[in-house]
């Protein structure tokens, strides 16, 4: 069985990218081993906590539910099981049980706590659903988000938990409706230049908290996988699809890791990386991400078509700063050895794909740093 789940996966990583003009095949074998994988986890958490603590009628709201949720429809299951809320309730309730099954401690007042918040997770997840059931994005928050998810978006943002402060904010930006709308729209072109990113998106983004008061233009974590903060410091509708596609990429590469670790942590070292494109410190992980979602949008301005004119020069001189990060970034990727081999299969097929983009694109930018050159010499 081991074996032959290895070969799955160097299978699923043979020359391919995820990215959305891979493999389509490929993409959906993720979401189901990734759906699959975090069902197993949550019937394991279910079989631990039933044989320790059986005896404990206060659980039996848990036992109930988790009962429920596991003799669902695959298809309705899945829907709950990589919700947001439901993945950060899940790792919270398997630190709780990890603690008390090494034990770490005796005590599990905790991790009875933990578990029986489930009932009020499901029913904020369904509730959720039938709210927004008849739209084009994932729901849009500003507030009025799940307490789990604003309890994990720190340090990237804090909410705010007083009103005041919550109304003295929600007056700066635009209002939550007008965003929506620009959201439809960012989205409506990104289906129509590149369908496939859109269906990824589609499958990957559950929730967009609008933050305009966040320091970061678009931000998302591993720790609440499925969520993406926008603080709309965009200066057009195109800048908006870049920061869409730039995040659903980023989800990509956290489902991967998820199901397959792309970095040896053993071997990995505290060194930082200097990113081309901001000048900003990241560690390896964070340099691949940055590499990764950089590749997506260079792929998706060079798809950029029928624009006004001034939008299109925008979209090429765009896509050539991001190329030329790529291009500068790649051999310092290569020169790692903390890669895990499928990790090193990866990075060999994204190098390809950067090659490729250099060969396709070797007049624009040859032209581009032709005239960037003469404009420093006549200055």
């Amino acid at each position: 069985m081991t074996t032959r789940l290895h070969s799955q996966l160097d299978d699923l990583f043979q020359y391919n990218t995820f990215l959305p003009d891979a493999t389509p095949d490929r993409f959906h074998r993720l979401l189901d081993r990734l759906s699959l994988q975090r069902y197993s986890t949550f019937a394991a958490l279910y079989a631990e906590c039933f044989q320790r603590l059986e005896g404990s009628l206060r659980l039996n709201p848990f036992f109930s539910s988790a009962t429920n949720l596991i003799l669902l429809p695959v298809s309705q299951r899945r829907l709950i099981i990589n919700d947001p809320v439901f993945q950060i309730w899940m790792a919270l309730a398997f630190q709780h049980a990890n603690a008390v099954l090494t034990d770490l401690t005796q005590d599990t007042a905790s991790l009875q706590d933990m578990l029986l918040e489930l009932p009020a997770v499901l029913q904020r997840i369904t509730q959720t659903a039938v709210d927004h059931k008849y739209s084009n994005h994932p729901p849009i928050r500003r507030f009025n988000v799940d307490p789990l998810i604003a309890a994990a978006t720190p340090p990237s943002y804090e909410f705010p938990e007083d009103e005041s402060t919550r109304r003295h904010l929600e007056r700066s930006g635009y209002s939550i409706h007008f965003f929506r709308d620009v959201v439809s729209v960012a989205l409506s072109r990104i289906a129509n230049t590149w369908p496939a990113c859109y269906e990824q998106f589609r499958h990957l983004v559950k929730l967009i908290c609008y933050l305009p008061d966040g320091t970061f233009r678009s931000c998302s974590a591993a720790r609440y996988t499925g969520t993406i903060l926008l603080s709309a410091k965009d200066h057009s509708i195109l800048d908006i699809e870049e920061s869409l596609v730039h995040e659903t990429t980023h989800q990509l590469l956290y489902s991967l890791v998820e199901v397959c670790p792309i970095i040896d942590e053993q071997r990995a070292g505290e060194r930082l990386f200097s990113l081309p494109w901001s000048g900003l410190q990241r560690d390896l992980q964070g340099y691949l991400h940055a590499f990764f979602a950089a590749l997506a949008q260079v792929k998706y301005l060079e798809r950029v078509r029928q624009r006004p004119a001034v939008e299109m020069q925008r979209a090429e001189e765009r896509m050539l700063g991001i190329l030329r990060g790529l291009i500068k970034a790649l051999p310092e990727l290569e020169a790692c050895d903390d890669f895990s081999p499928r990790g090193r299969t990866f990075l060999d097929n994204l190098a390809q794909e950067v090659h490729a983009l250099h060969n396709r694109h070797a007049g624009l930018l040859s032209r581009s740093s032709a005239t960037a050159g003469s404009l420093g010499m006549a200055v």
